[in-house]
Parts: structure tokens; C-alpha cells; sequence
């Protein structure tokens, strides 16, 4: 268990959850804008999915099969039950949601993790969080066409390779495919960041005794560097922006961890493990408080400010519900399923990226 990989996991599901408090951060009298800073969670999951996967397919036989059959059983299940209930609310009460209609066709590309764009432009499926999964997805796919390269580091390096070159298209060409555009933009590049910070650590390259502190004082200036960044330097690219202090993060959480600085507390644990559902439960419960919010803003904005910590408790409560009573049964389901294809997949460290 990589014990500070988790808990990462869990602040950055809870730094996402600040963008789609916008509206109550608004009716607490705030200035707009400033929930921006919650983006920068879906980065320090990014360069974390980097690590995990050079951790969990270091050291043995990894087929590209098998390891594409593992991240199907562990992001589809829960993904797809999600994206199928927001569906049939699109259908049966159209009037609850907003930008997401019930198209077929969207459905179909959602469930297959393939983007598309919204009349707003915008490119996000049917779940609009879910945009993070096309690129975990291609991500995916990029690491398993490095798997079928004979020497682990010749495949770590195609894999890094490809990324950077379709991140350098990206700036270069400019595409004006929406589609070709979402998959070439600069943040790609974190995946490649984790990639490499997984490769130092199995190969036992990153320091640890002496360097607890340091470690840990440096990640969180990087932390605040990070939340800062819309202010900082408004102009520059989210790959810069929030993905450069990503790293720094992650690696002073391994670096603190293997100095024997650990964030073990068991809610904290709790709260990384289930990241994943909050991640994908989290807009209900936010929409939830905010509109308890506007029916209560007569009050005045002192009742925005004491719904802020009951969301984060619900949101906490209905993922870490959500993980133990529909991820984990339904991934368990998953792998029972395929276990007739190959072999049962090996535990993931820190329950993997997400």
C-alpha cells in the first residue's frame, strides 16, 4: 500500500468537489471564479495513474490483454451504472438536469469512452464528469501498446513518447477536431510524469531516510502553489498551472513515505479508497445542498457558509456508501465474470488511480 498515494486520492476527489460548489460560493457572497481551483484535483489524479500503472505491472508478466482486461473491471462497472441512471433521469425528468439530454447516441459514446461535443461546446459524455475517463481510457490504451514491447523500459518509453509527441501536435498544429484537440492538449503529458515517478520508485531511485520533512514541507507549498495557480498565472496552460505542482506533490508523498511519514489515519484511508465513487457521486449531493441553498438565500449568506461543510460531509458519506455498496460488489462482479478469460488480476497498490 502506498499510504500517501491514497490519501492524494482522496484530496484531490475533494478538491474537484469545490468547482461544482461555484454556485454556493456565489450565494456565500464570494467572488466568481473562485471554486476554479478545485480543477487542479483531476491533475494529481492523472500523474497518479501514471505511477500506479508502472507500480502494479512492474516486476511481473504483464500481457496487454490482461491489463486492459484489469482497468475494464475496475473504472467500467461503476461508470457505467452511474452514466445509465443519469440517462434515465434524462429521460423520465429531462427537467432535473441541465446541458444532458437523453440521446442514444450520446449513450453509446459515453459507455464506450468515446468524446464527443455537446452543442456548447463543451466535451463532456453523458455523465459530464466523466471526460477524465476518455482520457484515462486513451491513456490506458497507450500503456498497453507499450506492454507489447519486450523490455519494460523500452515500453515505458513508447508509451511516455507518445504522449509527449501528441502533446507537441497539440501546440504545434492547433486541430480544429474537437476530438483531436481534446486528446493532443498539454495535460496528457501528466500521465508521462507518473509514468516516469513510477519508474524511480520500483527502481528503488527516490530518496526516503532523512528527507520526511523536507518532503513533506516542500509538497505543501507545492499545494498551495497549486490552488494558487489561477492567480498566479491566469494566462498559462492547466498543464503548467496545475500539473507541474502535481508532480511535485506526488513525489513528496513518496519521498515522505518512504522516510516513514505516512497520512495512515483509517478515514483518511477510507476517503482515498473511495475516491473513485465520490468522484462520480459527487455532483449529485453538490446540486443537492445548492439548490437547499437558493431556496434558503433569504437569510442571508451566513446559510451558504454553514451548507459548505455539510457538503463536503455528504459527499463524503454518499461516496464512501457508494464504494462499499455498489463500486466494490459490482468490480467483484466484474472480475468473477472475466475470471474464464485469464488470470484473477493482481490487487492494485492504493486501489489504483481512481
Amino acid at each position: 500500500m502506498l499510504l500517501n498515494v491514497q490519501a492524494l486520492r482522496g484530496l484531490a476527489a475533494f478538491l474537484v468537489v469545490f468547482v461544482h460548489l461555484e454556485r454556493l460560493a456565489e450565494l456565500a457572497g464570494l467572488k466568481p471564479g473562485l471554486m476554479v481551483l478545485g480543477n487542479s484535483g483531476v491533475d494529481v489524479f492523472f500523474v497518479i495513474s501514471g505511477l500506479i500503472m508502472v507500480v502494479t505491472t512492474s516486476g511481473r508478466k504483464q500481457t496487454p490483454q490482461g491489463f486492459l482486461r484489469n482497468r475494464a473491471t475496475r473504472i467500467v462497472p461503476l461508470y457505467w451504472a452511474i452514466t445509465l441512471a443519469v440517462f434515465a433521469v434524462a429521460l423520465i425528468a429531462p427537467s432535473l438536469l441541465q446541458s444532458t439530454t437523453a440521446d442514444p447516441a450520446q449513450l453509446a459514446k459515453s459507455l464506450a469512452f468515446i468524446p464527443y461535443a455537446r452543442p456548447d461546446g463543451s466535451m463532456h459524455p453523458v455523465v459530464f464528469v466523466g471526460w477524465t475517463l476518455n482520457y484515462e481510457v486513451a491513456f490506458y490504451a497507450i500503456f498497453a501498446l507499450g506492454l507489447m514491447l519486450p523490455g519494460r523500459l523500452a515500453g515505458l518509453g513508447l508509451s511516455i513518447a507518445v504522449l509527449a509527441a501528441a502533446a507537441l501536435y497539440g501546440q504545434v498544429a492547433h486541430p480544429a477536431n474537437p476530438v483531436l484537440a481534446f486528446y493532443t492538449a498539454p495535460m496528457v503529458c501528466e500521465f508521462g510524469a507518473g509514468m516516469v515517478l513510477g519508474a524511480l520508485l520500483v527502481r528503488d531511485r527516490l530518496p526516503g531516510k532523512g528527507w520526511g520533512l523536507p518532503a513533506a514541507g516542500l509538497g505543501i507549498v507545492a499545494l498551495a502553489v497549486m490552488l494558487a495557480g489561477p492567480w498566479l498565472w491566469p494566462s498559462a496552460d492547466r498543464a503548467l498551472m496545475f500539473g507541474v505542482p502535481a508532480v511535485v506533490i506526488v513525489t513528496c508523498g513518496l519521498v515522505a513515505e518512504r522516510a516513514g511519514l505516512t497520512l495512515k489515519a483509517g478515514w483518511i484511508q477510507l476517503l482515498g479508497a473511495a475516491s473513485y465513487s465520490t468522484y462520480l457521486t459527487h455532483f449529485f449531493c453538490t446540486q443537492v445542498v445548492v439548490k437547499a441553498a437558493e431556496r434558503l438565500a433569504g437569510f442571508g449568506p451566513a446559510v451558504a457558509w454553514a451548507l459548505f461543510p455539510a457538503a463536503f460531509i455528504l459527499v463524503a458519506i454518499v461516496g464512501v456508501f457508494a464504494h462499499r455498496r455498489l463500486e466494490l460488489p459490482l468490480t467483484d462482479l466484474a472480475r468473477r465474470c472475466i475470471a474464464p478469460l485469464g488470470p484473477r488480476p493482481r490487487p492494485t497498490i492504493a486501489g489504483g488511480a481512481w
